[in-house]
C-alpha cells in the first residue's frame, strides 16, 4: 500500500556553527537538502534507462553517492502529488509535458526552457518530474515578535504559541526532548501530512538524520501547559544545476547526462507549508564524446601572471594584477 503521507523535514541544527556565523551551504551536494523530484528522476535513470547502479568513469561526484544511497521512491508519495515521464527528446515531448502538468496541477513549467530541445543527431532522452504539496495546519499559529536566528544580527519573522491554547497545542506532538539542543516536534495538518522540526547537532546528511528520531521518540510525551513553540517563517526559492554529474560517461554505458536541473520553492508560515519541486535531466546516448561546453577564460578580475623560460621549471617574473594601476586605458 502506498504511503500517502509526505513528511516535510525541517532541521534547525548546529550545522550552523558559532554565534551568527553560518556555513556556505552547497545545495548541489544534497547534504543539507533533500528534494523528491530529482530523486525520482535518478531512480528512473537507474531503473528504466541505465538499468543498474549509476557510477561514473573516474571518481564519482559526492552527489552521486547520496542519490544512489537514498531509498525514497514512488511508494513514499501519493500519485496525486507528482507527475513524471521518461521519453525521447523532442519538441512534441516538451508540449506534452506542458499540457499534462497544466491539466493535473494547473501549473506551467519553469525549467523546460532551460533545456536545449534542438536535436543533435544522437539518441537523447528527457526525464522530468514535478511534485506539488500544499498543507495547512489544523489551526493557525500565533505570529510572534521578530527575533534573531542562531545569534544573527538580523531579525526574522517567527510563529508559534504566545500563550497556552488547547486548540493550538492539540496539533503539536512532541517526539522527544533530551536536552536544549536535541529535541523534535511533529505538527499535524488537515491532509494528514506532518511537519517535523528537529533540533540537532548531527552533521549527517539531512535525510539520514531522520532515522535518528525513531530510537529517541517517546510516544507518551504531550505538549502541555507551560511548553512553548517558536518557529521561523521560511521562504526558499532555489534552482540547482548538478554540474558535477554532467558531461561524464556513466560506467558500462554510452550514456552521459548533458543537463540536470532541480527547482525548489518551499514556504513555511503560521498557516502551513507549500512545496513545489520541478526537476529535469537531459540524457545523451552516443559513441562519440559529448561536445565540450566552451569555457570562458576571463581575466577581467584579479589574476597572477608568470613568465618562464623554455625548459625551465621556475618563473623569472611574476605579478598579481588586482586593480587598474598597471592597466592601459
Amino acid at each position: 500500500m502506498k504511503k500517502i503521507l509526505l513528511t516535510l523535514l525541517l532541521f534547525f541544527s548546529f550545522l550552523l556553527f558559532g554565534q551568527g556565523k553560518s556555513l556556505a551551504f552547497n545545495l548541489a551536494d544534497r547534504h543539507d537538502i533533500f528534494t523528491p523530484a530529482f530523486q525520482l528522476l535518478w531512480n528512473d535513470l537507474k531503473e528504466l534507462v541505465v538499468k543498474k547502479k549509476i557510477n561514473f568513469r573516474g571518481i564519482d561526484p559526492k552527489v552521486a553517492y547520496v542519490l544512489n544511497a537514498n531509498k525514497f521512491g514512488v511508494n513514499d508519495i501519493s500519485d496525486e502529488s507528482y507527475y513524471k515521464i521518461v521519453a525521447p527528446k523532442s519538441y512534441e515531448l516538451k508540449a506534452k509535458i506542458q499540457r499534462e502538468i497544466f491539466e493535473k496541477f494547473g501549473e506551467k513549467s519553469e525549467i523546460l526552457d532551460d533545456i536545449d530541445w534542438q536535436s543533435k543527431g544522437v539518441n537523447e532522452y528527457i526525464l522530468y518530474s514535478l511534485l506539488i504539496k500544499n498543507v495547512e495546519f489544523l489551526v493557525e499559529f500565533d505570529i510572534l515578535e521578530n527575533q534573531s536566528f542562531n545569534g544573527s544580527k538580523e531579525q526574522y519573522k517567527f510563529f508559534g504559541i504566545k500563550e497556552y491554547n488547547r486548540k493550538l497545542a492539540s496539533q503539536i506532538k512532541p517526539l522527544f526532548y533530551l536536552n536544549d539542543w536535541d529535541y523534535a516536534v511533529s505538527i499535524e495538518t488537515k491532509s494528514g501530512d506532518r511537519v517535523i522540526l528537529y533540533r540537532t547537532k548531527s552533521q549527517q546528511n539531512v535525510y539520514d538524520i531522520y532515522a535518528q528520531m525513531d530510537v529517541k521518540t517517546n510516544k507518551y510525551l504531550k505538549f502541555a501547559q507551560g511548553d512553548k513553540l517558536k518557529v521561523p517563517f521560511i521562504s526558499l526559492d532555489e534552482k540547482i544545476e548538478y554540474d558535477s554529474i554532467c558531461n561524464k560517461r556513466i560506467n558500462g554505458t554510452k550514456y552521459t547526462i548533458a543537463k540536470a536541473i532541480d527547482d525548489i520553492k518551499f514556504n513555511l508560515d503560521n498557516k502551513g507549508a507549500s512545496l513545489r519541486n520541478e526537476a529535469a535531466m537531459d540524457i545523451v546516448e552516443m559513441s562519440m564524446p559529448i561536445p565540450r561546453k566552451g569555457v570562458d577564460y576571463d581575466f577581467s578580475k584579479t589574476f597572477v601572471l608568470f613568465m618562464v623560460e623554455k625548459d625551465k621549471s621556475l618563473p623569472y617574473f611574476a605579478i598579481r594584477i588586482n586593480d587598474g594601476r598597471f592597466l592601459v586605458k
